[in-house]
């Protein structure tokens, strides 16, 4: 094998490893978390409001919620992102994510989370 085609081997298999990893995050998320949500407004401009719900018995700092604005057929016409800094163990917290338009409706995820230490309420 040449030389630049292992690298460009390599490139991608860390690349897919990453992925990979994104992924089984994501899929973890509904076992650690739950997740409510609605459309709301604050000052009357539109945003996507709820709370995150930690059901595991570690802290959650970091998290990245990531809002998709669907149409009336679920597909997909925006994507908003926004965070959350702490949610202790067996905590629930408030978050806003501002969104530019109303939406038939909103689906929201956690994209990626830290755990720490010193998880309780």
């Amino acid at each position: 094998m040449k030389p630049k085609s292992a690298a460009v081997l390599l490139v991608l298999c860390l690349l897919l490893g990453a992925a990979v990893a994104a992924l089984a995050q994501l899929s973890e998320a509904d076992r650690f978390f739950a997740l409510e949500w609605s459309g709301g407004e604050r000052r009357g401009r539109p945003n996507v409001n709820g709370y995150v719900v930690n059901n595991y018995r570690l802290r959650a700092g970091n998290l990245r919620l990531q809002v998709d604005a669907l149409d009336a057929a679920g597909k997909s016409t925006a994507t908003y992102s926004g965070s959350v800094s702490d949610v202790p163990a067996g905590g629930r917290v408030y978050f806003e994510v501002p969104v530019r338009e109303r939406a038939a409706k909103y689906r929201v995820t956690i994209t990626s989370w830290e755990w720490r230490e010193g998880g309780g309420m």
